[in-house]
């Protein structure tokens, strides 16, 4: 055995090293502190989100590409949920989106998706890599329906098929149909839709569709409604459109200690697709401290389109899902929270 070659693996998050090319499940208990090893089980986590049982006497290969990711149970912990009203029984304090369709019994597994009844009664997209807590007070509930979500002028819809045609958009949309479609990807770029155009759907993402004649700014929008929000919860905020962007400012922005100084202002965009594709990044004055240490951010490679001296925050939010309602699932409000998190880490 060579022993100047190390083997990475992680195991209930934490990463774990070993001169092992190939490690049993009792190893593996062992490895992750569990000193009684028959008061748990392990499970590999697989690429599509699916979860393995290993026994203690199996052995797992670790010299494939890219790190072997584990989960360990209690055997004496049983959490209960249900799945389109039926009951189901799990060993852990999270499960995945995957799992839950294995306990559902899902024909086709990469053809269905996962929804999850929220406190505020909406229905959030579970991924089959998500991880749900089932520690939660009273029994998780979830349903299997529509793998796919699409975005139409803001307002996010379920959609059971593969793809969808220009009429369909419209129909959903509601518009008539002399005033056409226009699809707008990541980018921002449009594609106008000729009349029964079929659009193919991907696996795990949302499209946003528009109408080409419908821009700017209104308070019944996704994005007056995001503004509304925004400003119910922050003391000053402005608002931008700019070239397909919408900018926001939000003024008297509070930072936790040790960042200092303790108050002020965050610019971040959003595309004219929001709440689809995800934000990314935000704006900062120069000059902000962690302690005695001054932040290292980058220079912006677009000034945004208000006064000051702007520093450019990579953040990127995980697992972003807005609702067809602003309050329910992801929102502008939740995402520029979020900005404190990041300061924190520092450069």
């Amino acid at each position: 055995m060579n022993t100047n070659v190390l083997y990475k693996l992680k195991i209930n998050g934490d990463v774990h090293e070993t001169d092992k090319p190939a490690i049993s499940g009792k190893e593996l208990l062992t490895l992750a502190g569990k000193e009684f090893p028959g008061d748990h089980v392990i499970y590999l986590l697989l690429e599509d989100g699916d979860m393995e049982s290993i026994r203690t006497t199996e052995v797992i290969d670790l010299q494939r590409s890219g790190i072997e990711k584990f989960l360990t149970f209690r055997t004496d912990v049983i959490y209960r949920l249900e799945v389109d009203g039926k009951s189901r029984e799990w060993g852990s304090d999270f499960i995945t989106g995957r799992a839950i369709k294995r306990l559902a019994d899902a024909n086709d597994p990469s053809e269905v998706g996962i929804w999850q009844k929220t406190k505020e009664g909406e229905d959030k997209l579970i991924g089959d890599h998500d991880l749900v807590d089932l520690t939660c007070e009273g029994i998780e509930k979830f349903r299997v329906g529509a793998k796919y979500s699409i975005c139409i002028e803001g307002k996010v819809f379920e959609w059971l098929k593969k793809t969808i045609t220009t009429e369909e958009i419209i129909q959903l949309g509601g518009w008539d149909a002399s005033q056409g479609a226009v699809e707008v990807d990541k980018d921002q770029n449009e594609h106008i839709l000729t009349s029964g155009e079929v659009i193919k759907l991907k696996h795990g993402h949302s499209f946003c569709k528009k109408q080409r004649f419908k821009r700017g700014f209104d308070n019944d929008s996704r994005i007056g409604r995001e503004l509304i929000l925004l400003q119910k919860n922050f003391e000053g905020v402005d608002y931008k459109e700019v070239n397909n962007l919408h900018w926001f400012k939000i003024d008297g922005y509070s930072l936790p200690s040790p960042l200092n100084p303790e108050k002020v202002s965050i610019v971040f965009s959003v595309t004219a697709g929001h709440p689809v594709p995800k934000p990314y990044g935000f704006y900062v004055p120069s000059g902000i401290r962690h302690g005695d240490r001054v932040l290292s951010l980058n220079n912006p490679q677009h000034q945004p389109p208000f006064d000051g001296s702007w520093r450019f925050v990579s953040w990127d939010p995980e697992n972003w899902m807005p609702g067809v309602d602003v309050t329910s699932g992801d929102n502008l409000w939740g995402w520029a929270r979020s900005f404190r998190c990041r300061l924190l880490e520092g450069e």
